[in-house]
């Protein structure tokens, strides 16, 4: 056996184990824009990326899901606009159902697009627990 099979057997007993993750979860980048200093930080596809996110919540201060129909399907690739009173503080594509939010204390109002249909939720930061529901 070469040193590369004896490798990757070794790194494949450690990921069954739960020692070692056979395939690391790249990280999600943070970005920043805007007039008034506006972080977010989307995604939530698939169950590592979904606990990858949860894990930066502690970095936020305010947070949305985006959900469809009763039982609160999962969206993605979602158009959101973040206003603090008329003001566009930022504009993104959520890659996920999940977005965290690094703003200055207030009141917000977001604003998502889906299936032709806009909603629209006022927020306060210190929760994260808000839905924009289609």
């Amino acid at each position: 056996m070469s040193y590369t099979q004896a490798l990757l057997k070794t790194a494949a007993v450690l990921a069954t184990a739960g020692a070692l993750p056979l395939f690391a979860v790249a990280a999600q980048p943070v970005h920043t824009q805007g007039p008034i200093p506006i972080q977010h930080l989307c995604g939530g596809v698939g169950e590592g990326s979904r606990q990858q996110l949860l894990a930066q919540a502690p970095n936020f201060n305010l947070g949305f899901w985006m959900v469809k129909g009763p039982r609160g399907a999962y969206l993605a690739d979602v158009p959101v606009t973040i206003k603090k009173g008329n003001q566009i503080v930022a504009q993104f594509t959520a890659e996920g159902p999940l977005c965290y939010l690094k703003v200055p204390a207030g009141t917000y109002t977001i604003e998502g697009r889906h299936d032709g249909q806009t909603r629209t939720i006022k927020v306060r930061t210190g929760s994260k627990a808000y839905y924009l529901r289609w």
